[in-house]
């Protein structure tokens, strides 16, 4: 997988999920393969809803991101259009996470994806949520591209990445 933050992609911005400006902010770091984007994060005590518990919006925000990624990293601009998320057992603080989000259909302007929390240690689904994502009008994704100078070079770098990562590994032939 390619790490985002190795590739060039800027993170020197105000985004609650992966922003490095935001001292609040969880600083997700995500690693990327096609259609698919992953981070690991340890909940803070400062993003709890009940005593130990992670908070269900920021549950719901490391979903929509690592969803989020899993297409932009692509090169494609979008936004969120739906989303919904079940909580399958309470998320702890203190304890490290893994967040997945899958592309599952691109639908030309809707892209469908699909993303977990699961306990790093064991794998346990903690929540799960499915997503669609509206891809940005052009003059939107040009005024973005502005504002996120350089973006088209370092996407380039992560889908090589991903192009080489896909290449070095092994084809299975099936049986007959």
């Amino acid at each position: 997988m390619a790490r985002l933050s190795e590739l060039g992609i800027d993170f020197q911005h105000w985004c609650f999920a992966c922003g490095r400006l935001n001292p609040g902010g969880m600083h997700l770091d995500f690693e990327v393969s096609r259609d698919r984007a992953e981070a690991r994060y340890t909940a803070l005590e400062r993003h709890q809803g009940y005593d130990g518990l992670l908070h269900g919006g920021v549950v719901t925000a490391m979903l929509d991101e690592a969803m989020g990624w899993a297409i932009f990293h692509q090169g494609i601009w979008g936004v969120t259009a739906r989303i919904s998320v079940t909580f399958r057992q309470p998320v702890p603080t203190n304890e490290e996470l893994r967040v997945v989000g899958e592309i599952t259909r691109d639908r030309g302007r809707l892209i469908e994806t699909h993303g977990t929390v699961t306990r790093a240690a064991d794998g346990s689904v903690l929540a799960e949520a499915d997503a669609t994502f509206l891809r940005m009008p052009e003059s939107r994704r040009r005024e973005l591209e502005r504002r996120y100078s350089r973006t088209d070079e370092a996407f380039a770098r992560v889908r090589a990445a991903i192009a080489a990562e896909e290449a070095a590994q092994p084809v299975e032939h099936g049986r007959t």
